[in-house]
């Protein structure tokens, strides 16, 4: 079911699947609150907590590309989890990827392929579609920050490398939102002990990976299946990774403009509303 914006807002917001709190945007800036990329698992259920204890709200959100993502329902029952063990400040939305995701890789998911030639296209142009629907997100509902879960022990990730999460912080600093990962640097084994502490199922671990608490990507397990079963690391060439992300950025920017003007929201106001962000040296 679609949602509504409420007054002054009141387009339907056709992408959001499902959510814990609907209701109106507001893209007044929340400094005391943040938003976090959310799946359940390990590293973004401990980054949630991480969250917790900072700030005032945490907004959850959780994406579907619409191929090959299966038992979403999982990451709504860890939300439940976190607030029945950390309280009431989450919330947390299901949205749609599917339109930028097709725009962005399945329409020239060969001739990407082709340039390449690694499966990293698939991850990466899924990672970035959910990264421009949260620039969307933290623009029209005035949160300064954007997090995710990115852990320097799944660095093998293309997704969770130092060169995509740079990548990913300039895609950010130009819409005028922060972004981090706030337990990048912690050990799994942190994470792990941090949610038994917080009576939060921890799931299956497997060959370092938790399994039941989130949900799946077919095509993502697939392509680091030999990482899991063999300790094999799949190798990416920096320099195509940067390529084939760079030449993607402008249509998840205008991507970005357009939702918000769905909403009745003009991105070039929002931003000259909003501070500069400014890199960390």
């Amino acid at each position: 079911m679609a949602l509504s914006l409420g007054v002054g807002h009141d387009r339907p917001m056709e992408d959001v699947l499902d959510a814990s709190h609907p209701g109106s945007a507001d893209p007044t800036l929340k400094p005391d609150e943040v938003a976090l990329m959310f799946s359940g698992g390990l590293d973004s259920t401990a980054t949630a907590l991480a969250l917790s204890r900072t700030h005032e709200r945490v907004h959850l959100v959780t994406y579907r590309n619409g191929y090959g993502h299966l038992k979403l329902d999982r990451a709504r029952a860890r939300y439940e989890d976190l607030v029945r063990s950390a309280g009431p400040n989450f919330t947390w939305t299901l949205i749609s990827t599917r339109p930028l995701f097709e725009e962005l890789l399945l329409k020239s998911l060969a001739a990407d392929y082709r340039a390449v030639r690694s499966g990293f296209v698939w991850c990466l142009g899924c990672k970035l579609a959910m990264h421009a629907r949260s620039a969307w997100f933290c623009l029209e509902n005035g949160l300064p920050r954007m997090t995710d879960g990115a852990n320097g022990e799944t660095d093998e990730m293309v997704e969770q490398s130092l060169l995509s999460l740079s990548l990913i912080r300039f895609f950010y600093e130009d819409l005028s939102v922060e972004y981090g990962a706030p337990v990048y640097d912690a050990t799994r084994d942190e994470s792990r002990a941090d949610l038994r502490r917080r009576g939060v199922r921890t799931g299956l671990t497997v060959l370092g990976r938790q399994l039941g608490v989130q949900p799946t990507c077919i095509a993502g397990e697939l392509y680091y299946l030999p990482y899991f079963l063999l300790n094999k690391p799949v190798k990416h060439d920096e320099d195509k990774v940067a390529a084939f992300f760079e030449a993607k950025v402008p249509r998840a920017k205008e991507f970005v403009r357009e939702g918000l003007r769905r909403r009745g929201l003009e991105l070039d106001a929002l931003l000259a509303a909003r501070p500069t962000v400014a890199l960390a040296p």
